[in-house]
């Protein structure tokens, strides 16, 4: 396993790999630190890894992809599977519910199961599980409501003030 730690402002970045250098693990949280970098690295291995992640953040935070991309391995229950590859397909600033997302599913009923689905996400903005929302409005995030809402308002904005 390799893993680092690398904070560019707004956030702080947990990563985890495994031997075959595919993601396990992305842990987001918000960092009021200016130091942009790597704050730990399992060892110099992994320094090719956090640029693969970070050419991909870039390309999803410059709205050049609706997702980060990179090698990753996650394994799923057929449900999940259906799931997240739904997940894949949202475009920029598309917010739908959990009810919608199960009916997209073909389990129209099944949106709590759904939402225990989402909520067990590793791989945030890899399966970008923020664009989902509960018919009354925000819904629990794996990293929180913050950067829920800080996500989707951001990429809501882009489409408004660029009309993609």
């Amino acid at each position: 396993m390799q893993e680092a730690i690398l904070n560019v402002f707004p956030f702080r970045f947990y990563l985890l790999w495994n031997e075959k250098g595919e993601l396990l693990k992305l842990k987001v949280s918000f960092s009021i630190s200016l130091n942009s970098g790597i704050e730990y690295k399992s060892s110099s291995k992994v320094l090719r890894l956090i640029n693969n992640f970070w050419e991909a953040f870039l390309d999803y935070w410059n709205f050049k992809k609706s997702r980060v991309e990179v090698a990753h391995s996650i394994n799923f229950t057929k449900f999940e599977s259906k799931i997240f590859e739904k997940l894949t397909k949202l475009e920029i600033g598309e917010i739908i519910t959990y009810k919608e997302l199960a009916k997209r599913v073909g389990f129209e009923k099944a949106y709590r199961a759904v939402a225990r689905a989402l909520a067990k996400n590793p791989l945030p903005l890899v399966y970008p599980c923020h664009r989902i929302i509960g018919n009354k409005g925000l819904m629990g995030f794996s990293q929180g409501i913050l950067i829920k809402q800080f996500l989707i308002y951001r990429e809501i904005g882009y489409i408004q003030n660029f009309d993609i």
